[in-house]
Protein backbone atom coordinates (compact mmCIF):
# COMPACT_ATOMS: atom_id res chain seq x y z
CA UNK A 1 0.00 0.00 0.00
CA UNK A 2 2.86 2.42 0.80
CA UNK A 3 4.91 1.41 -2.44
CA UNK A 4 1.47 2.38 -4.62
CA UNK A 5 1.11 5.72 -2.50
CA UNK A 6 5.15 6.43 -3.38
CA UNK A 7 3.95 5.80 -7.44
CA UNK A 8 0.93 7.90 -7.26
CA UNK A 9 2.44 10.95 -5.69
CA UNK A 10 5.86 10.46 -8.00
CA UNK A 11 3.11 10.52 -10.75
CA UNK A 12 1.03 13.71 -9.32
CA UNK A 13 4.42 15.33 -8.87
CA UNK A 14 5.37 14.43 -12.54
CA UNK A 15 1.70 15.68 -13.61
CA UNK A 16 2.13 19.07 -11.86
CA UNK A 17 5.34 20.39 -13.68
CA UNK A 18 4.30 18.35 -16.41
CA UNK A 19 1.70 20.67 -16.68
CA UNK A 20 3.59 23.85 -15.92
CA UNK A 21 6.03 22.83 -18.88
CA UNK A 22 3.66 22.45 -21.15
CA UNK A 23 2.16 26.20 -20.33
CA UNK A 24 5.21 27.95 -21.06
CA UNK A 25 5.88 25.58 -24.11
CA UNK A 26 4.55 26.45 -27.40
CA UNK A 27 5.58 29.95 -28.17
CA UNK A 28 8.22 31.85 -30.12
CA UNK A 29 9.10 35.20 -31.24
CA UNK A 30 9.51 36.70 -35.12
CA UNK A 31 10.74 39.67 -36.66
CA UNK A 32 8.98 40.91 -39.10
CA UNK A 33 10.91 42.71 -42.43
CA UNK A 34 9.84 44.65 -45.51
CA UNK A 35 12.81 45.22 -48.45
CA UNK A 36 12.13 45.64 -52.26
CA UNK A 37 14.14 45.09 -55.01
CA UNK A 38 15.11 47.98 -57.90
CA UNK A 39 13.25 49.88 -61.41
CA UNK A 40 14.46 49.92 -64.48
CA UNK A 41 13.46 53.30 -65.14
CA UNK A 42 16.13 55.83 -63.73
CA UNK A 43 13.48 58.59 -63.69
CA UNK A 44 11.42 57.50 -60.91
CA UNK A 45 12.64 58.87 -57.96
CA UNK A 46 10.23 57.44 -55.25
CA UNK A 47 7.75 54.22 -54.97
CA UNK A 48 5.16 55.03 -51.87
CA UNK A 49 3.09 52.58 -50.20
CA UNK A 50 1.11 53.16 -47.17
CA UNK A 51 0.26 49.53 -44.60
CA UNK A 52 -2.15 49.63 -42.62
CA UNK A 53 -1.18 46.49 -41.41
CA UNK A 54 0.43 42.92 -41.06
CA UNK A 55 -1.03 39.31 -40.15
CA UNK A 56 0.08 36.00 -39.98
CA UNK A 57 -1.87 32.70 -40.75
CA UNK A 58 -2.11 30.62 -37.54
CA UNK A 59 -3.50 27.13 -37.04
CA UNK A 60 -6.76 28.53 -35.38
CA UNK A 61 -6.64 31.77 -37.98
CA UNK A 62 -5.19 35.13 -39.04
CA UNK A 63 -3.25 36.92 -36.18
CA UNK A 64 -1.82 40.80 -35.96
CA UNK A 65 1.28 40.92 -36.05
CA UNK A 66 1.38 44.82 -36.03
CA UNK A 67 -1.38 47.49 -36.83
CA UNK A 68 -0.85 50.84 -37.25
CA UNK A 69 -2.90 53.09 -35.86
CA UNK A 70 -2.34 55.54 -38.51
CA UNK A 71 -1.39 53.64 -41.72
CA UNK A 72 3.03 53.85 -42.56
CA UNK A 73 3.94 55.46 -45.46
CA UNK A 74 6.91 53.45 -47.36
CA UNK A 75 9.34 54.62 -50.24
CA UNK A 76 10.10 50.67 -51.08
CA UNK A 77 13.09 52.72 -53.41
CA UNK A 78 14.82 53.39 -50.09
CA UNK A 79 14.85 49.44 -49.30
CA UNK A 80 17.39 48.34 -52.33
CA UNK A 81 20.52 46.42 -51.62
CA UNK A 82 19.86 44.95 -48.48
CA UNK A 83 18.23 47.60 -46.27
CA UNK A 84 15.16 46.63 -44.79
CA UNK A 85 11.98 48.61 -42.64
CA UNK A 86 11.22 46.89 -39.46
CA UNK A 87 7.35 46.35 -38.70
CA UNK A 88 7.47 44.41 -35.81
CA UNK A 89 8.81 41.67 -33.53
CA UNK A 90 6.18 39.43 -32.40
CA UNK A 91 5.05 36.50 -29.82
CA UNK A 92 3.53 33.70 -31.79
CA UNK A 93 2.14 29.97 -31.67
CA UNK A 94 5.74 28.22 -32.89
CA UNK A 95 5.20 25.35 -36.10
CA UNK A 96 5.63 26.06 -39.38
CA UNK A 97 3.96 28.90 -41.63
CA UNK A 98 3.24 29.52 -44.47
CA UNK A 99 1.31 32.84 -45.36
CA UNK A 100 1.54 36.68 -44.33
CA UNK A 101 -1.06 39.07 -45.49
CA UNK A 102 0.00 42.67 -46.11
CA UNK A 103 -3.00 45.50 -45.37
CA UNK A 104 -2.34 48.24 -47.49
CA UNK A 105 -4.22 51.23 -46.89
CA UNK A 106 -7.07 53.00 -48.43
CA UNK A 107 -6.55 56.69 -49.80
CA UNK A 108 -8.25 59.56 -47.23
CA UNK A 109 -8.61 63.24 -47.32
CA UNK A 110 -5.56 63.41 -44.71
CA UNK A 111 -3.80 60.66 -46.88
CA UNK A 112 -3.99 61.09 -50.63
CA UNK A 113 -3.36 59.60 -52.41
CA UNK A 114 -1.91 56.24 -50.51
CA UNK A 115 -0.14 55.08 -53.17
CA UNK A 116 1.46 56.96 -55.80
CA UNK A 117 4.94 56.95 -58.14
CA UNK A 118 6.80 60.29 -57.76
CA UNK A 119 9.12 61.25 -60.98
CA UNK A 120 12.18 63.32 -61.06
CA UNK A 121 10.62 65.91 -62.44
CA UNK A 122 8.46 66.13 -59.35
CA UNK A 123 5.07 64.96 -60.69
CA UNK A 124 3.18 62.39 -58.80
CA UNK A 125 1.22 59.43 -60.26
CA UNK A 126 -1.21 57.70 -58.14
CA UNK A 127 -0.92 53.65 -57.79
CA UNK A 128 -4.12 52.69 -57.90
CA UNK A 129 -5.16 49.31 -56.15
CA UNK A 130 -7.53 46.89 -58.64
CA UNK A 131 -11.06 46.52 -56.77
CA UNK A 132 -11.42 43.10 -54.24
CA UNK A 133 -7.39 43.22 -53.11
CA UNK A 134 -8.10 46.54 -50.80
CA UNK A 135 -8.55 44.52 -47.85
CA UNK A 136 -4.86 42.81 -48.45
CA UNK A 137 -2.39 40.68 -50.13
CA UNK A 138 -1.14 37.37 -49.26
CA UNK A 139 2.03 36.30 -49.45
CA UNK A 140 2.70 32.76 -50.01
CA UNK A 141 6.53 30.71 -48.49
CA UNK A 142 7.24 28.95 -45.22
CA UNK A 143 8.79 29.86 -42.70
CA UNK A 144 9.42 28.80 -39.02
CA UNK A 145 8.64 29.79 -35.30
CA UNK A 146 11.32 27.62 -33.06
CA UNK A 147 10.01 26.78 -29.61
CA UNK A 148 11.24 29.18 -27.70
CA UNK A 149 13.27 30.72 -30.16
CA UNK A 150 13.85 33.43 -32.38
CA UNK A 151 13.68 33.79 -36.40
CA UNK A 152 13.35 36.37 -38.81
CA UNK A 153 10.99 37.07 -41.81
CA UNK A 154 11.49 39.14 -44.55
CA UNK A 155 8.66 40.25 -47.01
CA UNK A 156 10.52 41.15 -50.46
CA UNK A 157 8.39 43.88 -52.72
CA UNK A 158 9.25 43.27 -55.93
CA UNK A 159 8.22 46.48 -56.91
CA UNK A 160 9.30 46.29 -60.63
CA UNK A 161 6.78 43.70 -61.14
CA UNK A 162 4.06 45.44 -58.90
CA UNK A 163 3.87 48.59 -60.64
CA UNK A 164 1.86 47.74 -64.23
CA UNK A 165 0.79 50.74 -66.23
CA UNK A 166 -2.65 50.86 -67.62
CA UNK A 167 -1.98 50.78 -71.55
CA UNK A 168 -1.70 54.46 -72.70
CA UNK A 169 -4.16 55.71 -69.71
CA UNK A 170 -1.55 57.74 -68.35
CA UNK A 171 -2.21 55.49 -65.12
CA UNK A 172 -0.83 53.04 -62.76
CA UNK A 173 -2.23 49.90 -61.13
CA UNK A 174 -0.65 48.38 -57.97
CA UNK A 175 -0.66 44.49 -58.08
CA UNK A 176 1.82 43.17 -55.45
CA UNK A 177 4.05 40.75 -55.99
CA UNK A 178 6.07 39.42 -52.86
CA UNK A 179 8.24 37.13 -51.90
CA UNK A 180 8.40 35.41 -47.93
CA UNK A 181 11.80 34.37 -47.06
CA UNK A 182 13.02 33.38 -43.67
CA UNK A 183 17.04 35.24 -42.89
CA UNK A 184 18.23 31.70 -41.86
CA UNK A 185 17.84 30.41 -44.92
CA UNK A 186 18.99 32.93 -47.28
CA UNK A 187 22.35 34.28 -48.77
CA UNK A 188 23.68 36.96 -51.03
CA UNK A 189 25.57 37.17 -54.47
CA UNK A 190 27.25 40.52 -54.66
CA UNK A 191 30.34 41.87 -57.21
CA UNK A 192 31.51 44.12 -59.94
CA UNK A 193 30.69 45.07 -63.42
CA UNK A 194 34.23 44.54 -65.67
CA UNK A 195 34.60 46.25 -68.32
CA UNK A 196 33.25 49.45 -69.83
CA UNK A 197 29.65 49.96 -70.43
CA UNK A 198 26.65 53.11 -71.25
CA UNK A 199 23.47 53.18 -70.08
CA UNK A 200 22.13 52.23 -66.36
CA UNK A 201 22.87 48.19 -65.56
CA UNK A 202 20.45 45.76 -63.85
CA UNK A 203 21.63 42.35 -62.80
CA UNK A 204 19.38 39.68 -62.58
CA UNK A 205 19.12 36.29 -61.03
CA UNK A 206 17.57 33.32 -62.59
CA UNK A 207 16.78 29.96 -60.73
CA UNK A 208 18.85 27.66 -62.37
CA UNK A 209 17.79 26.75 -66.06
CA UNK A 210 15.03 29.05 -66.23
CA UNK A 211 16.15 31.69 -68.18
CA UNK A 212 15.36 31.75 -72.44
CA UNK A 213 15.68 34.62 -74.28
CA UNK A 214 11.69 35.79 -74.63
CA UNK A 215 12.73 37.14 -70.90
CA UNK A 216 14.18 40.46 -72.68
CA UNK A 217 10.56 40.52 -73.90
CA UNK A 218 7.59 42.29 -72.45
CA UNK A 219 5.02 40.13 -71.39
CA UNK A 220 1.49 40.91 -70.91
CA UNK A 221 1.70 43.13 -68.14
CA UNK A 222 4.24 45.26 -69.98
CA UNK A 223 6.75 43.10 -67.40
CA UNK A 224 10.38 42.64 -69.07
CA UNK A 225 12.44 39.70 -67.30
CA UNK A 226 9.58 38.76 -65.58
CA UNK A 227 10.74 35.53 -64.13
CA UNK A 228 14.10 36.69 -62.68
CA UNK A 229 13.84 35.94 -59.02
CA UNK A 230 15.42 39.26 -57.83
CA UNK A 231 17.02 42.04 -59.51
CA UNK A 232 19.35 44.77 -58.46
CA UNK A 233 20.80 48.12 -59.64
CA UNK A 234 24.64 48.42 -60.62
CA UNK A 235 25.61 51.85 -58.92
CA UNK A 236 27.71 54.29 -59.86
CA UNK A 237 30.91 52.36 -59.24
CA UNK A 238 29.71 49.35 -61.23
CA UNK A 239 28.94 47.50 -58.18
CA UNK A 240 25.60 45.18 -57.47
CA UNK A 241 24.26 43.32 -54.45
CA UNK A 242 21.61 41.02 -55.14
CA UNK A 243 20.17 40.15 -51.19
CA UNK A 244 17.63 37.61 -49.66
CA UNK A 245 18.57 34.56 -52.34
CA UNK A 246 17.02 30.81 -51.44
CA UNK A 247 19.71 28.84 -51.30
CA UNK A 248 20.61 27.07 -54.90
CA UNK A 249 22.01 27.78 -58.09
CA UNK A 250 21.83 30.68 -59.99
CA UNK A 251 22.21 32.43 -63.71
CA UNK A 252 22.92 36.06 -63.44
CA UNK A 253 22.17 38.13 -66.44
CA UNK A 254 23.09 41.73 -66.88
CA UNK A 255 21.12 44.08 -68.89
CA UNK A 256 21.57 47.63 -70.83
CA UNK A 257 18.39 50.15 -70.18
CA UNK A 258 18.56 53.99 -71.04
CA UNK A 259 17.23 56.57 -68.90
CA UNK A 260 13.17 55.71 -69.58
CA UNK A 261 14.06 52.51 -68.44
CA UNK A 262 13.80 51.05 -71.86
CA UNK A 263 15.85 47.41 -72.88
CA UNK A 264 18.92 48.31 -74.43
CA UNK A 265 20.74 44.29 -74.62
CA UNK A 266 22.14 41.91 -72.59
CA UNK A 267 25.78 42.80 -71.63
CA UNK A 268 26.68 39.91 -69.61
CA UNK A 269 25.44 36.16 -67.92
CA UNK A 270 26.99 34.07 -65.83
CA UNK A 271 25.67 30.30 -65.31
CA UNK A 272 25.38 27.73 -62.45
CA UNK A 273 26.13 29.88 -59.29
CA UNK A 274 25.89 27.98 -56.51
CA UNK A 275 24.68 29.80 -53.40
CA UNK A 276 24.92 27.97 -49.84
CA UNK A 277 22.66 30.22 -46.57
CA UNK A 278 24.27 32.23 -44.94
CA UNK A 279 26.40 33.32 -47.02
CA UNK A 280 27.15 36.67 -48.74
CA UNK A 281 29.18 35.32 -52.32
CA UNK A 282 31.37 37.55 -54.47
CA UNK A 283 30.57 36.84 -57.98
CA UNK A 284 32.52 39.67 -60.59
CA UNK A 285 30.64 39.51 -64.24
CA UNK A 286 32.70 40.66 -66.85
CA UNK A 287 31.39 42.15 -70.21
CA UNK A 288 31.19 39.97 -72.76
CA UNK A 289 28.61 40.40 -75.17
Amino acid sequence: MKNLMKVLALCAIVAFYGCDSSEKAGKGKASFYLTDGPIEASNVSEVVISISNVEVSEPNGWEIVKEYETPVSINLLELQGGETFFIEEADLTAGDYGQVRLGLAQSTEEMDPAHYIKFTDESITELTIPSGNQSGYKIVGGFTIPDGGVTSVIIDFDVRKSVVKAGNSGKYILKPTLRLLEDSNVGAIEGSIVGDYEGNLVVYAYEDGTYADSETEVNGEGIIFANATTSANVNAEGNYSLPFLSAGTYDIIVAEFNDQGEYVGIISEEENVSLEAGVKLTVDLEITL
